[in-house]
């Protein structure tokens, strides 16, 4: 019986800690409206998304997740992906050359 509350406080510990890691994250750092220039380089929507890689950075890292890329332009592509951790789905736009098509294998 108290081997049930020694689990509970370990995986109450757990949850803590993950809750901690989440909100000491830092934000993404996705592409700003002047570095996509809108006005002189249209988005265009992919009919159906196609699965891809992609690399977004933190202050501190950068991470590959995989994503799918919905919208491009001649220099970015927007991506949708399951935000690591806390499985929150986010979209953002990324350099083009920060995306690899899903059947290239993943740089590590």
């Amino acid at each position: 019986m108290g081997e049930n509350k020694e689990h509970a406080a370990y995986y109450a510990k757990r949850m803590d800690e993950r809750i901690e890691e989440f909100v000491m994250r830092e934000e993404l750092i996705m592409l700003t409206a002047v570095e996509l220039d809108v006005e002189n380089c249209r988005p265009t929507d992919i009919p159906e998304p196609r699965r891809v890689y992609a690399w977004f950075l933190y202050f501190s890292e950068a991470i590959c997740v995989q994503a799918h890329a919905i919208t491009y332009t001649r220099t970015a592509v927007k991506i949708r992906f399951l935000k690591p951790l806390i499985k929150i789905q986010r979209e953002g736009w990324v350099w083009l050359s920060a995306v690899k098509p899903a059947s290239v294998e993943k740089a590590e």
